[in-house]
């Protein structure tokens, strides 16, 4: 459960967050209303399988998942139905590992939305959408490749929702999954949203860096067998931001372990890449991470 106990409700203002992925729920206008910031950010994808190659050194790690969009918008409220109507992505699911030929890519993210009614079919019942097409999964590493980090949510423009145009709005695509061998550096956005999944790597798994107030998270480690990579974490202070999993450690040359899994993405973000085994079994991915929308009504 994400604790946003810091944003406090008054007597002036109002938040409801979100986190029913999968979904829908509804949301009713608190009476009085006068504004309604509404900030929605689609689910990232899973990170991709490692492979393991019996008896060769020759083979690839996974690659991370991409992440959710975000689209901040604010909205006079007397223009918004009395109820809208939530759904929040589920995140993609991890690439498979396992035995020499079992890997897969991650799964998709979904994006999440904010409508009139719960259908998406038509541009017109939707109020907010994180974006255009969800993020894509990690590719699995192969025999003789690595894999690659799969592509962020695209961004939002009005011409999938038309509501967007009845208010002011702010919108960011998804972060970039890294690849293989890679790691990422985290790239707050103008709204302070931080999504990027580390990558599975031949040795040690590819690190999250951190920026500015956001921590650095360390990868799977190398070696008779490999480690699993950290999980995403949220950061509540002094800014609100997700991160992504860090790649998971794979087997050195000629050992017989297992290799690390990636680790798995916070609200929004992509799961690290899977590790590569030699005779062992290879590292899945990490999971995606799911969407959240916080509303926000002002008095």
């Amino acid at each position: 459960m994400l604790d946003l106990s810091y944003f406090q409700n008054s007597g002036n203002v109002n938040t409801q967050t979100f986190t029913n992925a999968g979904s829908w729920v509804t949301w009713v206008k608190p009476r009085g209303a006068k504004s309604v910031n509404i900030m929605c950010i689609g689910s990232g994808a899973g990170g991709g399988g490692g492979a393991a190659r019996l008896n060769t050194a020759t083979r690839g790690a996974g690659g991370a998942g991409g992440g959710g969009g975000l689209v901040k918008a604010q909205f006079q409220a007397s223009i918004l139905p009395d109820t809208l109507y939530i759904y929040t992505g589920v995140g993609g699911t991890p690439g498979l590992g396992g035995v020499s030929g079992s890997q897969s890519n991650g799964g998709n993210g979904q994006s999440s939305y904010v409508c009139i009614t719960p259908d998406t079919s038509s541009i017109s019942n939707v109020v907010v959408t994180s974006g255009a097409l969800s993020a894509r999964g990690g590719v699995s590493g192969s025999d003789t490749a690595s894999g690659t980090g799969g592509a962020g949510e695209t961004v939002a423009t009005t011409a999938n929702s038309v509501f967007l145009n009845l208010g002011t709005f702010l919108a960011a695509a998804g972060a970039l999954g890294a690849n293989a061998n890679t790691s990422t550096t985290t790239t707050p956005t103008s709204i302070l949203f931080s999504a990027a999944g580390g990558a599975g790597a031949g040795g040690a798994g590819g690190v999250v860096n951190g920026l500015g107030p956001f921590p650095t998270l360390t990868a799977g480690t190398s070696g008779i067998s490999g480690t699993n990579g950290n999980n995403g974490i949220i950061l509540y202070k002094p800014v609100l931001g997700f991160m992504g999993g860090s790649g998971g450690g794979s087997v050195t040359t000629s050992n017989v372990g297992n290799a690390g899994n990636g680790g798995n993405g916070a609200y929004g973000c992509g799961g690290g890449g899977g590790g590569t085994a030699y005779s062992g079994l290879s590292g899945a991915g990490g999971r995606g991470g799911d969407g959240i929308i916080i509303i926000t009504t002002s008095f």
